[in-house]
């Protein structure tokens, strides 16, 4: 094979890559968004499918969103203490504005964790009495 054949082959496979990465980043974003909306609506029919097709990669996104929003805000505090005090410098607001993102994001870790086990449970009888 000369170079020209072997450049021109790897350039063909790096733009097979590219375009399913691309498919599946949608594909994924698109089920994200359902399942978000889903669990607003109604959570334990939404889990109950995310369960039952066994979408571990779902499953992962709907519990790290808690996850995320909460390290997202410790990263924004930290960033913005360094940039307006020059050192970590934590007000009362800082602690507080803290405590709450901590809260919120653990009711609803909690509530999450909650409508999941509901499902879990409803599963395990269901197959038990097959």
């Amino acid at each position: 094979m000369t170079n020209k054949l072997k450049i021109t082959k790897i350039k063909n496979s790096g733009r097979k890559i590219t375009k399913l990465l691309i498919l599946l980043g949608i594909k994924e974003g698109y089920l994200l968004v359902r399942n978000v909306y889903g669990m607003v609506e109604h959570p334990t029919m939404t889990f109950n499918r995310i369960y039952r097709k066994k979408d571990y990669s779902q499953t992962i996104l709907i519990f790290g969103i808690p996850i995320g929003l909460w390290l997202a805000w410790v990263f924004v505090l930290l960033i913005s203490r360094i940039f307006i005090f020059g050192r970590l410098h934590f007000g009362f607001w800082a602690k507080v504005s803290f405590l709450g993102s901590t809260l919120i994001t653990s009711i609803v870790f909690l509530l999450l964790t909650y409508c999941f086990y509901l499902v879990w449970k409803k599963g395990r009888r269901g197959s038990e009495s097959s």
